[in-house]
């Protein structure tokens, strides 16, 4: 009995000594928040100190390689259960699972005892720092996501419904990213509510891009092809306005005539008429005249012509009186438009 507690005597020495043998400070390493190894050594065979010194941080590095590998596997394991389960958290990235060692973020120190010519080198990785960073890539590829949203948004606010939906396709492309950066926060350890809620936001977003994308997918395509001349000057406004008008009923338009279903053609401008004078105040009148026509592209068919034109009036000028004017014909232009094209 005496000689059983005089070996676990001895065996506790031996593991104070070790533990002491190296800087008080790594001792912090040695937590939960940290993935370590640690290995020591003498130079018994007197090779050059700095070459002891890398070989021993390789067998560390690589020791370190299996305790992540570990954790990988542990993982893995884990998200196929939670998948076959159906459960809500977003493993993405199991489609293409990957056990390489993420070992970017080691770090090394190195140590002699003085006393004993003993080595001692230790790599390790902060976990919290690690979190971190994968935090800050799921953040700025939700960012990417939010910006993809707003822009494909504007595109069918104006009309260019498969430039939206050019721009939300690209933007699924987040979604795959973002698997990796959940598998390696499940590695390092981010708490499960935190994960949830990153879960959260991108398969709400993932939802939101998808919808848009099912009401993007069938509709039929318009090309306009406006010229419109204002006494010279091209008045640009009116194209816009009319995609914006029949954008909100419905219309997906494109740039390329050869590439629509329907091209709508308007050719406008404007031209003085009169001028009416009260007291100090001199009234200018002008005329806009449109020609609005629409063509079926896959039959090369005329489907539907007709001119239109529309007073208008301002204190300042002619110039300003035709503006007046395209603000006008614009609405009937639209008006006219949405009874005759194919919703």
């Amino acid at each position: 009995m005496k000689k059983l507690l005089a070996i676990v005597f001895l065996l506790f020495v031996g593991v104070v000594s070790h533990a002491q043998s190296y800087p008080s400070d790594w001792s912090q390493y040695t937590s939960d928040l940290y993935f370590h190894d640690i290995e020591s050594g003498i130079n018994d065979e007197k090779i050059p100190e700095s070459q002891f010194k890398n070989n021993l941080l390789e067998i560390a590095r690589a020791n370190l390689a299996k305790q992540i590998q570990v954790k990988v596997q542990e993982v893995s394991r884990m998200s196929k259960n939670v998948v076959n389960g159906n459960a809500d958290i977003r493993y993405s990235s199991l489609r293409n699972l990957s056990t390489d060692v993420d070992m970017k973020f080691s770090q090394s120190k190195s140590y002699v005892d003085m006393a004993s010519g003993k080595n001692f080198v230790i790599v390790y990785i902060n976990k919290e720092e690690a979190c971190r960073y994968y935090e800050n890539e799921l953040n700025m590829l939700l960012s990417q996501i939010n910006n993809s949203i707003t822009i494909a948004d504007n595109y069918i606010t104006t009309g260019f419904k498969s430039k939206a939906q050019t721009e939300l396709n690209d933007a699924l492309k987040f979604f795959d990213k973002s698997g990796d950066c959940f598998f390696w926060l499940n590695v390092y350890g981010m708490p499960d509510y935190s994960l949830q809620q990153y879960n959260e936001q991108f398969n709400k977003k993932e939802q939101i891009i998808k919808a848009k994308l099912g009401e993007l997918e069938y509709g039929t395509t318009y090309c306009v092809v406006c010229t419109a001349d204002n006494f010279g000057k091209s008045y640009l406004k009116l194209k816009n306005e009319v995609k914006g008008d029949l954008s909100a009923s419905g219309c997906n338009f494109v740039d390329d005539p050869d590439s629509a279903d329907y091209v709508i053609y308007i050719e406008a401008s404007s031209r003085e008429y009169n001028t009416v004078v009260t007291g100090n105040v001199t009234a200018y009148f002008s005329y806009v005249d449109a020609a609005v026509s629409i063509d079926k592209v896959a039959t090369k068919q005329r489907i539907f012509e007709d001119e239109i034109s529309v007073k208008g009036s301002h204190t300042l000028s002619f110039d300003e009186a035709g503006r007046d004017g395209y603000k006008k014909i614009r609405k009937e232009i639209s008006a006219m438009l949405k009874e005759n094209i194919k919703l």
